[in-house]
């Protein structure tokens, strides 16, 4: 089996509050237009929070952090971010996080 990422990858979670969560689709949706071959993310997961309803958390993997910041400098995040804080109560909490380990413990069949 393989490991869900690598050591040296790069996360970021996202978190935020919304009355609106309907519509971070096609804020999505417009970033992945916009970015285009310039996106440099791996893989991205929406969460929502069942202890805190309205409140939500996108993980996002990059391969390193040299191009996670090379996706934040690209105009179309900064009208991704623009967009996602009006849609938003309160602000919006990035956690910048360096893979350590990775493992895959599903069992095996």
């Amino acid at each position: 089996m393989n490991a869900p990422s690598n050591p040296g990858a790069f996360l970021q979670l996202i978190e935020y509050t919304t009355d609106r969560p309907e519509e971070m689709q096609g804020i999505l949706d417009r970033w992945l237009g916009a970015v285009g071959s310039a996106r440099t993310t791996r893989w991205c997961l929406t969460a929502a929070d069942r202890d805190q309803p309205g409140r939500y958390v996108h993980i996002v993997e990059f391969p390193s952090r040299a191009a996670a910041m090379s996706n934040s400098g690209h105009p179309a995040t900064a009208t991704f971010a623009d967009e996602l804080r009006a849609i938003c109560r309160g602000e919006i909490i990035f956690r910048d996080l360096d893979i350590q380990a990775a493992v895959d413990i599903r069992p095996s069949v």
